[in-house]
C-alpha cells in the first residue's frame, strides 16, 4: 500500500494500480527509440505486472497501530517480501522468463540499498540472487542487457511511485531522474524534456480516501476500501521555469 499525505488528507493506493500506471507511461514512451525496443512489449509487461504480489497483501491491510492507518510499503517484514515476490516473479517463469527476470532483478534491486547487510532480509537475497542467476544463464544475458531493459521499468516505476507518494512533488523546484526533470502540479505530472508520444495524456488512477484520525481495528479499515475513487491524472510537457 502507498499512503500519500497531505494537508487535506490521506490517500491510499494499492501497488497494484501504481504498477499499472508504470506501464500505461511506458506504452507511451517515445524517447531513446524505445518504440522500436525489441523487447518493449515484454519490459511494459514486467512493468505492469511487477507488483502483482501486492494484491493479495493489499486486498487484506494490515493496520499500524501507531499511525492507525494501514501499514504502507515501506514496513513490510522480510517474510512478506518473499511472499509477495515469489507470486510476481512466479506468474511469468514459464510462459515468458525475461518479463520473470526483469522482475526478480527489481525485487532484489528495491530492497538492495535498506536491507542488504540485515541478517533477517538474508535468506531473501539469497533466494532472488539464485534465481536471477538461474534465468539470466538460462536465457544467455548479460549484466548490462538485464540492466538496459530493466532502466525502463526503473525509470517509469520512479515516475509513477514518486506521483503517488507526494503531493507536493517538486514544489520548490522540479525533481530529476535518468536525465529528466518532473514536477506535480495539482494533479498534472510534467515532464521535461517531454518523452511521450501524445502532447497531453489522461490516465485515472484508482485511490481511497483515509479517515481523519484513522481506523480503531482492521475490519473498519478494510471496509475504508470497498469502493475507489478516481483521480483524474494530465500528463504534460513542463512550462518556462
Amino acid at each position: 500500500m502507498i499512503l500519500q499525505h497531505a494537508p487535506e488528507g490521506t490517500i491510499a493506493i494499492r501497488q497494484d494500480d501504481h504498477a499499472a500506471f508504470a506501464a500505461f507511461l511506458l506504452e507511451h514512451w517515445s524517447n531513446n527509440n524505445f518504440t522500436k525496443d525489441p523487447q518493449r512489449d515484454q519490459i511494459i509487461l514486467a512493468a505492469r505486472h511487477h507488483d502483482v504480489g501486492w494484491i493479495a497483501f493489499d486486498a487484506m491491510p494490515r493496520l499500524d497501530p501507531v499511525t492507525c492507518l494501514p501499514a504502507d510499503m515501506t514496513s513490510v517484514e522480510p517474510e512478506d517480501a518473499l511472499t509477495i515476490w515469489r507470486r510476481a516473479t512466479a506468474l511469468h517463469l514459464e510462459d515468458d522468463p525475461f518479463v520473470a527476470l526483469l522482475i526478480t532483478h527489481h525485487a532484489y534491486s528495491i530492497h538492495e540499498i535498506a536491507h542488504k547487510r540485515q541478517p533477517a532480509w538474508k535468506a531473501f537475497f539469497t533466494e532472488f540472487a539464485q534465481l536471477r542467476a538461474e534465468l539470466r544463464d538460462a536465457l544467455g544475458l548479460d549484466h548490462p542487457a538485464i540492466e538496459r531493459a530493466y532502466s525502463y521499468l526503473r525509470m517509469a516505476d520512479w515516475f509513477s511511485l514518486q506521483f503517488c507518494m507526494r503531493h507536493d512533488l517538486g514544489a520548490e523546484r522540479p525533481e530529476h531522474y535518468a536525465g529528466y526533470q518532473f514536477r506535480r502540479v495539482a494533479d498534472t505530472l510534467q515532464f521535461k524534456p517531454y518523452p511521450f508520444d501524445l502532447r497531453s495524456l489522461s490516465y485515472s488512477l484508482p485511490f481511497f480516501r483515509m479517515a481523519d484520525g484513522g481506523y480503531r481495528d482492521e475490519k473498519q479499515l478494510r471496509a475504508a476500501f470497498d469502493r475507489p475513487e478516481m483521480l483524474n491524472v494530465t500528463i504534460e510537457p513542463m512550462g518556462r521555469l
